[in-house]
């Protein structure tokens, strides 16, 4: 058995090293596609500051740790249900049909102890979860700095948070529209007059409803906008520029040795997929981590990652957590059998569930 010890945080700088969006869902103006910002206070005066939200990124630290369980049933050969993949992954299968503090107490003290399911809890029973981010990541600036820890407030740079984005441009092409050469395609004569007779009338259409509007001096609502199927598209994303420094910040109460060792395994996964927010085929969301892992306000590891990112490797100070959670692993905590257990999705059905106070009490007498 893993002993537990006291809490544990990695923080740190994130430096981005290209172009980072994650869209608004309040959206902007026409062609532009706006960037996530929250309102901070400095010196009296409110300002939007561009973020990377921590539940995006607590998401796919998450799946990482997942992906250390999944590995390990297709080594073993074993196979779990769909809903108990997506307790691990997600959280939970469904948002109806659970069961919160359903588990009975052998439930709950494995769940604890468990590298996996102690760290990131959820499922039918909605085990609690040990880890907390600190925060959204936020951009390391002169107005943000009173939000940081003492210690990185020293890191931040003298910038505006306008100076911080930038508006790119994702500009896709018709292929069709550039006629294959060769005789391949189907139809080639029939099908291109079809598609460009398609394009050229709902592009026309579009702009006659976009000129009707601004005669009548009125702008065409978003839900009654024709759409067209033009694969000739210019889009204007805004993002926050590459060599911006972002604040990661962790806490996790009281972990095992072993869940502190999948958790560091995750953090080395997530930084190797190198990506944050939205369009990382495209070359975005790309990242520099320079993290430390802190038990209070003792240093554990300055340096997590060793090497360049997307080759990460993780500092030698981390073995002792890495061979508690191979140990623990050896042992089946990864197995289907414990998996399932411990994320159990037949627990309880909404139409056995008594409604109303009534139907409570009488079910109860």
């Amino acid at each position: 058995m893993s002993k537990k010890q006291a809490s544990i945080s990695i923080r740190g700088v994130i430096t981005l090293t290209a172009h980072a969006h994650q869209t608004s869902p309040d959206g902007g103006s026409e062609g532009v596609t706006p960037q996530m910002k929250t309102t901070v206070f400095f010196e009296g005066k409110k300002q939007d500051v561009p973020y990377i939200t921590a539940n995006s990124v607590r998401g796919l630290i998450r799946r990482a740790a997942g992906q250390v369980l999944t590995e390990q049933l297709q080594a073993k050969h074993e196979q779990i249900s769909r809903n108990v993949y997506l307790s691990i992954y997600r959280g939970s299968y469904a948002r109806t049909g659970l069961d919160a503090g359903g588990a009975t107490y052998m439930q709950m003290i494995a769940a604890d102890k468990h590298p996996f399911v102690g760290l990131f809890g959820g499922g039918a029973h909605m085990y609690r979860s040990k880890v907390r981010m600190e925060g959204d990541l936020l951009p390391m600036i002169t107005a943000t700095a009173p939000l940081l820890p003492t210690r990185y407030q020293a890191e931040c740079i003298d910038a505006q948070p306008w100076q911080l984005l930038n508006k790119t441009l994702i500009a896709s092409r018709d292929d069709f529209e550039r006629l294959p050469e060769g005789d391949f395609i189907e139809n080639v004569e029939d099908a291109y007059m079809e598609h460009m007779a398609a394009k050229f009338g709902q592009n026309a259409a579009k702009k006659a409803q976009k000129a009707d509007a601004k005669a009548e001096g009125q702008a065409v609502a978003k839900s009654e906008k024709l759409k067209t199927d033009d694969l000739n598209t210019f889009t204007q994303v805004e993002c926050i520029i590459p060599g911006t420094p972002l604040y990661f910040g962790m806490t996790v109460s009281a972990p095992t040795d072993a869940q502190t060792g999948l958790l560091l395994t995750a953090l080395q996964s997530w930084a190797n997929k190198n990506a944050l927010g939205g369009g990382s085929c495209r070359g975005r969301g790309s990242f520099k981590a320079a993290l430390q892992v802190y038990q209070g306000s003792e240093l554990l590891i300055d340096n997590l990652f060793i090497g360049d990112a997307g080759a990460y490797a993780l500092s030698d100070k981390a073995l002792p957590y890495l061979q508690a959670l191979d140990k623990e692993l050896a042992e089946g905590v990864a197995s289907a059998a414990t998996l399932s257990a411990l994320y159990p999705t037949a627990v309880k059905r909404d139409d056995e569930e008594p409604k109303g106070k009534k139907a409570k009490a009488e079910a109860q007498a």
